[in-house]
């Protein structure tokens, strides 16, 4: 099914795990954070301009059609249709619009991804991987960040950071974190994407002694099927490239949905919808953050 972006609302829980109905185009009350995607209007030689979804990091550049129905409701929520975009474990989708009065960009529900997003080289909704293959997707801002603790009295709920506080789902994962632990004892970070996915990064200091030798194996095979086929190419350079930054390799780690259900977050008096001074800007901190490497610790 091709990707549409419906205009349907929303619900997420606020302040103290109270649920709110959000319609589109309204004020998003929760975290801005999700899978990072833009809409940017590309020209080529000899071709009229046309606007294009749009996966970017650094010189690297990926590009889609844009997903039916999200043109329409970016011209409603902001009068320019270029620029970021988020769309969370949920399927929200997510801009920011520029709040004249404070000089700040306000974080907007557009509507419900439907369908998956396609782009060459990448599966984005992969139906046949297995724990511990080689994550099919994107290896940078994809999907929410999410951490699993080892720490005493996590209550197997999961946590994220912002400017060093700590949020956890509204729900535990006990079966996910029991699954994390037992691949990776030192737990840490997961990231779930708008298809429901799951994938973590693993080297082979961090993996336990019960699931080393299965990983390898999976690695080696997955190694022979991309040298079989230059269609895995594109896949192999950004492999490649994950693993040349953090020395550490992407793994697919399973299905949200046979955890419970992708997870919300609880806070308290926190706003979240005041905005940001850039556009582009996350509600979370950096992977590198004091925050996240302090939910490692013992």
């Amino acid at each position: 099914m091709a990707a549409t972006i419906l205009d349907e609302p929303t619900t997420v829980p606020t302040a103290d795990g109270l649920p709110t109905t959000v319609n589109t185009g309204e004020r998003w009350p929760a975290p801005y954070r999700g899978s990072k995607y833009s809409v940017r209007r590309l020209v080529r030689s000899g071709k009229s301009p046309h606007y294009r979804l749009v996966w970017a990091r650094q010189d690297k550049m990926v590009h889609s059609r844009i997903p039916n129905g999200l043109l329409g409701l970016l011209r409603e929520s902001r009068p320019e249709i270029t620029g970021s975009i988020r769309i969370t474990s949920h399927r929200e989708v997510l801009c920011k619009r520029l709040d004249h009065s404070s000089g700040l960009w306000v974080p907007h529900y557009l509507g419900k991804l439907e369908g998956a997003l396609e782009f060459d080289g990448f599966s984005l909704d992969p139906s046949d991987l297995e724990v511990g293959q080689f994550w099919r997707g994107f290896h940078f801002k994809h999907g929410e960040t999410w951490a699993v603790w080892t720490r005493a009295g996590n209550g197997d709920y999961l946590h994220w950071s912002r400017k060093g506080v700590y949020f956890r789902s509204t729900e535990a994962y006990p079966e996910l974190c029991r699954l994390v632990r037992e691949i990776r004892p030192r737990g840490g970070r997961i990231y779930i994407t708008e298809h429901g996915h799951i994938w973590f990064n693993l080297n082979d200091k961090g993996v336990s002694r019960q699931w080393s030798r299965r990983v390898k194996e999976l690695r080696s095979s997955d190694a022979i099927l991309f040298r079989s086929d230059p269609a895995w190419d594109t896949l192999i350079e950004s492999l490649s490239e994950r693993i040349m930054a953090t020395k550490l390799h992407p793994l697919y780690l399973g299905r949200i949905e046979d955890f419970g259900g992708s997870p919300r977050t609880y806070f308290e008096k926190v706003v979240f919808s005041s905005g940001t001074k850039n556009e582009d800007q996350d509600d979370e901190d950096g992977d590198r953050s004091s925050g996240y490497r302090r939910m490692r610790r013992g």
